[in-house]
């Protein structure tokens, strides 16, 4: 999966660094509602829980994560930071009460960090630091060759909907990697195609490799996952055939012109629930 990536979030596991680019992947940064769709009477509300950690066993807690950069965004545009949670060691847990009718949206954005390669010594050997381009000169061994240096920046999302669902909330910025959800993320139903457009500061964006996976992958031999890459229109579609929990992840590297770094990481994930028939 994410064939650009090999390290995890800073704060969390760092890996090998692979090839000659040292790109790095990720843990997967998950968010899971106790509900993805409920629904509530008329001036009454309801609370659900909700897990986010960083793990490879999808929806298996691994790694914790702060939620100081989390929100809810509700379906008449009130945007809540993530006032009080719980950090344990494996996960992090918030409660968060829906009385609005239509569709909410949770998202995390972790803050940026850099990530410098290079090579050096007889045997060319991978290394890597967490610094930027500045950061690293007077870090880098004078025999250092193919230096570059790669801006993170990785964000998550998750949808509720309360009685019938809403588009607003699932509007792009215009600004950066995005997915947009063309199926509504809680309207998936097994066996019924879905389709996801990703889009480079607001158009649909070609070649961007991503995954889509259900949950429970400790429970089997194969993870099932689906790996597809956007058309030239930008557009993702796949056919999910097991209900439960999934999730999407997608990334691109792409050239940036600062004196901090060579290139931007972006990395989106997004958790949706794929009704049964």
């Amino acid at each position: 999966m994410l064939n650009n990536l090999k390290t995890v979030l800073k704060g969390c596991v760092v890996a090998g660094v692979i090839g000659v680019t040292g790109l790095a992947q990720a843990h997967p940064v998950w968010i899971l509602p106790s509900e993805f769709s409920l629904s509530t009477e008329k001036d009454k509300g309801e609370w659900i829980t909700v897990d986010v950690s960083a793990s490879h066993n999808y929806f298996g807690a691994d790694k914790s994560v702060a939620l100081d950069n989390f929100f809810v965004l509700a379906p008449d545009g009130d945007r809540s930071p993530i006032a009080s949670y719980f950090k344990g060691q494996r996960r992090s847990v918030f409660d968060h009460f829906i009385d609005q009718s239509g569709t909410y949206k949770i998202e995390g954005k972790r803050p940026t960090f850099y990530f410098t390669s290079y090579k050096s010594g007889k045997r060319d050997t991978p290394k890597r630091m967490f610094a930027n381009k500045e950061e690293a000169k007077s870090r880098l061994p004078k025999n250092a060759r193919d230096v570059s240096t790669l801006l993170i920046d990785l964000k998550t999302v998750s949808y509720i909907t309360n009685n019938a669902p809403t588009d607003d909330v699932l509007a792009t910025k215009g600004k950066g990697l995005e997915l947009k959800p063309l199926t509504h993320p809680n309207d998936i139903v097994v066996g019924e195609e879905v389709e996801f457009v990703m889009l480079l500061d607001g158009k649909p964006v070609a070649d961007v490799e991503a995954e889509v996976t259900p949950g429970g992958t400790k429970y089997r031999s194969e993870r099932g996952a689906i790996e597809i890459k956007t058309a030239a229109d930008g557009k993702i579609t796949f056919t999910p055939e097991q209900a439960g929990p999934w999730l999407f992840g997608a990334d691109l590297k792409t050239p940036v012109d600062s004196p901090l770094a060579d290139y931007q990481l972006s990395i989106r994930f997004m958790s949706f629930e794929v009704l049964p028939e």
